[in-house]
């Protein structure tokens, strides 16, 4: 028999009786709740793993997927063993070379965390974006944009249409604090740069809402039996031109941060190495 059965309802329980006890200090009260051939499945392997804060459902859901997948690691596991030449069973060198990577990453890891400085001013930015800006093609439309959706039976629509294109401050003030109380859903920063594609997603399918139709016309109103849909499009950029650096600041910023990840991590290397030759603790031998 392959795998014996043991439902998650009964695991579970288990779970419960022991719950807040020493059970597991002691190895030989280890519960086995599953059996795949000669391998064994304990109940602390699967508390160890057990997520928090599921519901008994997910907890039973959980269970069952693991003792499964357990299961089938350990048939292909003893199928393997059976299949594979000595040769390619022998694996020590890779998961030496796999600890010695790990335990480098987690040591470099930690030292970025505590020397990296996280710190990009506005400057640094700038100064990247205007030396790579051929890096910077942009992959959709993007747009600053007004966005407001009203109630079908709300009232004041022509007045919120004047209030969306219009650039005085006090409108937009206005616009503001109408949308608070009475939009089902808004967008007012028209300076920030969005794909145009988020926008008309809000919006009632309608074949001439494009974005020729906003390089034309900007604004656009349009209702279906549940809303209105206002969009004032104040400015496009299109596909394949170069995108604004405020479009790609926080990008600009991921870059910059990981070009200090690098220097550090190499001047780490750098470091350690010269330290070694210092000290006479590196040498190459001749035959």
């Amino acid at each position: 028999m392959i795998l014996r059965h043991t439902t998650a309802a009964y695991c579970l329980t288990l779970l419960c009786i022991m719950a807040g006890c020493d059970f597991f200090k002691k190895e030989a009260s280890r519960k086995v709740i599953a059996k795949a051939k000669s391998h064994e499945l304990y109940l602390d392997e699967l508390v160890s793993v057990l997520p928090t804060g599921l519901t008994p459902e997910d907890s039973s859901s959980f269970v069952n997927s693991f003792i499964k997948t357990w299961a089938t690691q350990m048939l292909l596991l003893d199928k393997a063993e059976l299949n594979l030449s000595e040769s390619s069973k022998d694996v020590n060198e890779q998961l030496e070379q796999y600890r010695r990577s790990l335990i480098i990453y987690q040591y470099e890891k930690q030292l970025v965390g505590q020397r990296l400085d996280t710190t990009v001013t506005a400057k640094q930015i700038e100064t990247y974006y205007n030396n790579n800006k051929k890096n910077f093609e942009l992959q959709d439309n993007i747009a600053r944009a007004i966005f407001v959706k009203l109630d079908k039976n709300a009232k004041d629509i022509e007045k919120v249409k004047k209030l969306c294109r219009s650039s005085k401050e006090e409108d937009r003030i206005e616009l503001e604090e109408y949308s608070i109380q009475h939009a089902m859903a808004f967008h007012l920063n028209d300076q920030q740069w969005i794909p145009l594609g988020e926008f008309l997603n809000q919006m009632p399918h309608t074949s001439y809402l494009n974005v020729n139709y906003f390089s034309s016309y900007g604004f656009a109103a349009v209702e279906d039996s549940t809303a209105h849909y206002l969009l004032d499009v104040k400015e496009i950029k299109y596909k394949n031109s170069v995108s604004p650096i405020e479009f790609e600041k926080q990008n600009i910023r991921n870059i910059l941060l990981n070009q200090r990840k690098l220097e550090l991590i190499q001047k780490l290397e750098k470091d350690i190495f010269e330290e070694a030759v210092s000290k006479n603790q590196f040498e190459i031998l001749n035959d």
